[in-house]
C-alpha cells in the first residue's frame, strides 16, 4: 500500500496526468480504505483520484459518442461529465437541447432540474418540474421535490396541493401523511391537520410525532370550540379552520387525553432526561 502511495506521490510530483495509472494504483486504497495511510497527502490522493477519473470518463465517453452518434444517453452522459467539470452552463444547454428534441426525455428533465437547483435557481426548477410533471404525472417523487420546492418559496397552498398528489399515489406512506398534517397546521387549517395527524397514528401506531399533533391540534380546537360557542362563528376568524367540521368537545378532550396517554407510555422507555422534559411539557 505504501508503494501505491509513494507512485501517487511521484506522478503528482512529475505534473503528469497518467489517469488510466492513478486509478489502477488508487483502486487497492479505496477498496481497503487505505488512502489515509498518506497522512496530510491523502487529500491530495482524493484529488487525484477524481481528475484521473474525470479524464478516464471523458475519454470513455468519447469512444461511446464516436459510436453511437446522436445517443440521447450518451448525450445524458456527457451532461453529468460537463456537471462534474463545473461546466454547468453547458450542461444546462445540452439538455435544454435535448429537450428541444424530445420534450418527454425523463433523464434529461430530471438532470436539466437538478442542475438547476443546485444552482439556486428555484424558480426555473419549478417551471421545469411542472411541465415535467404535465407529461408524468404519476411520478410521486417529483410531486414531493416539487413540494419541496414550494415549501422553500414560502407557497404553502402550493406545496399542500403537490402533497395530496403524493398521497394519492402512496396512501400507506404515513410519512407523507405527517408532512401534510404539518403543512395544514403551519396554514391554519386545524380539522384537516387533525384528521391527517389522526391518519398518521392509524398508520404508525407508536409515531411520537404523530401524537404530538394530535394533542397540539386537538388542544387548539378545544380552545376554538369553545370561543366558537360564545361568538356562534361557525369559522375561526384567526385561521382556515371550518367548526362545522371539527368534533365536538368531548371527543376533543379524548384525543388530547389518549395522545398524552401515549406520549407518557413512548418517552417512559426514554431515558430520564427526555422522560422529565416530556412529562413537564405535557403538564403545561
Amino acid at each position: 500500500m505504501s508503494n501505491s502511495i509513494a507512485l501517487l506521490a511521484e506522478i503528482r510530483q512529475s505534473s503528469e496526468r497518467r489517469s488510466f495509472e492513478v486509478l489502477k494504483l488508487a483502486e487497492p486504497l479505496l477498496l481497503k480504505g487505505s488512502v489515509s495511510q498518506a497522512g496530510d497527502d491523502a487529500w491530495l490522493v482524493y484529488e487525484q483520484i477524481i481528475l484521473a477519473a474525470l479524464d478516464e470518463g471523458q475519454s470513455v465517453l468519447f469512444i461511446l459518442d464516436t459510436r453511437f452518434k446522436d445517443s440521447q444517453r450518451v448525450k445524458r452522459l456527457s451532461g453529468l461529465v460537463k456537471e462534474a467539470l463545473g461546466q454547468s452552463d453547458e450542461a444546462q444547454t445540452l439538455y435544454t437541447e435535448m429537450l428541444e428534441k424530445d420534450a418527454t426525455n425523463v433523464l434529461a428533465s430530471k438532470r436539466l432540474i437538478a442542475l438547476l437547483k443546485s444552482q439556486g435557481q428555484t424558480a426555473l426548477a419549478i417551471r421545469e418540474l411542472v411541465t415535467y410533471l404535465d407529461t408524468h404525472g404519476n411520478d410521486f417523487e417529483a410531486w414531493l421535490e416539487l413540494s419541496h420546492l414550494y415549501l422553500a418559496q414560502h407557497l404553502y397552498p402550493q406545496a399542500a396541493f403537490c402533497l395530496e398528489e403524493v398521497i394519492l399515489q402512496q396512501p400507506a406512506n404515513h410519512y407523507f401523511h405527517l408532512h401534510y398534517a404539518e403543512l395544514q397546521y403551519t396554514m391554519g387549517n386545524l380539522d384537516i391537520a387533525l384528521k391527517e395527524y389522526l391518519r398518521v397514528v392509524e398508520l404508525s401506531t407508536d409515531n411520537v410525532r404523530g401524537f404530538y399533533g394530535v394533542k397540539l391540534t386537538a388542544d387548539r380546537l378545544m380552545t376554538e370550540v369553545k370561543k366558537g360557542k360564545s361568538s356562534g362563528n361557525k369559522k375561526d376568524q384567526s385561521n382556515s379552520t371550518r367548526m362545522d367540521n371539527v368534533p365536538q368537545l368531548a371527543t376533543l378532550e379524548r384525543l388530547s387525553e389518549l395522545a398524552t396517554e401515549r406520549l407518557v407510555s413512548a418517552y417512559n422507555r426514554a431515558g430520564d432526561i427526555s422522560k422529565k422534559t416530556a412529562e413537564q411539557w405535557l403538564k403545561e
